[in-house]
């Protein structure tokens, strides 16, 4: 796996994937950036939470759970010095469907945290990763 970043101007780069998707990168404008992107370290977290998202619909899928939506957050508590690491992150997961079976989610969830993610995997090793989730029912729309 391969990505090429390129410097645009101040502080902002592109970042291009081997498998040809790019996405704009900017710092604030306390360091010269525009806001024009994300900042490296949101795509950490964002990272993390997409991995750990495909994982969750693919196990869920797999097992026939009916389910119509899935919205993961990710928070990052930082160190208050230079790097400043992430020192915690908590991921937060909700999963919505048709008659969901609680313990098909967490199951999802535990083996994306725990097996599955790579991401998740790496970042354990260099910071405290928590999880939790919810379960919502999806109400049926009135018309």
């Amino acid at each position: 796996m391969q990505v090429r970043i390129k410097w645009v101007e101040n502080a902002c780069f592109v970042a291009e994937s081997g498998s040809g998707h790019a996405i704009v990168l900017d710092g604030s404008p306390e360091i010269g950036g525009r806001n024009l992107g994300a900042r490296p370290m949101e795509l950490l977290l964002m990272s993390l939470g997409s991995c750990s998202a495909m994982d969750v619909i693919s196990i869920l899928e797999k097992s026939r759970q009916d389910v119509t939506d899935c919205v993961i957050e990710v928070s990052g508590e930082r160190a208050e010095t230079i790097p400043k690491v992430y020192t915690k992150i908590h991921v937060h997961y909700i999963v919505t469907g048709r008659q969901l079976k609680d313990p098909q989610v967490k199951r999802a969830v535990d083996l994306s945290a725990e097996k599955y993610c790579s991401v998740s995997a790496m970042l354990k090793l260099a910071t405290e990763l928590t999880y939790d989730y919810e379960v919502k029912e999806e109400t049926p729309a009135t018309t």
